[in-house]
């Protein structure tokens, strides 16, 4: 929806207000968009006033390092894919010559739901999956990003 209304999003100052778990989400989907951080801005709903740097409260967002090697193995075709925690499962499949069906790209549609065997990723969507298809393994491969070694079904 943001990308319909502000198709510029990525270039523009982001304000958010909120409350936290509300903020986190927008948070992460700037940061899983690619989104610079440095052009964010929050104010809290509750809470005493920041002051100071100092008084600010400290954040436990996922931040994917582009840097940060990890590696895509997918058990299905003996494919075994080097890549970074920037990249999706998704994009990672593609670079591959694999086939993970698609649809928004935006973790909505839930087409591209696919089985993580093991690792971790951070998942980043707008609700395209269950939590109980989470708990039982899946992940949507358009906005999960491999955190390390991750083998997934596929």
């Amino acid at each position: 929806m943001l990308g319909l209304m502000a198709p510029d999003y990525l270039e523009r100052e982001v304000y958010c207000c909120g409350p936290e778990p509300f903020m986190q989400t927008v948070r992460e989907m700037l940061i899983g968009f690619g989104f610079d951080m440095d052009h964010y801005h929050q104010e809290a709903f509750t809470g005493p006033p920041v002051l100071t740097p100092a008084d600010a409260p400290e954040l436990d967002d996922v931040v994917p390092d582009a840097e940060a090697a990890s590696e895509v193995i997918f058990t299905m075709s003996g494919r075994s894919v080097p890549c970074t925690e920037a990249d999706t499962i998704l994009a990672v499949s593609r670079t591959a010559g694999l086939n993970i069906p698609s649809g928004c790209n935006f973790g909505v549609c839930g087409t591209c739901k696919t089985r993580k065997l093991s690792g971790e990723v951070h998942m980043v969507h707008n609700g395209g999956i269950s939590e109980d298809d989470i708990a039982a393994g899946y992940i949507l491969a358009c906005c999960s990003l491999p955190m390390g070694r991750v083998e997934i079904e596929a």
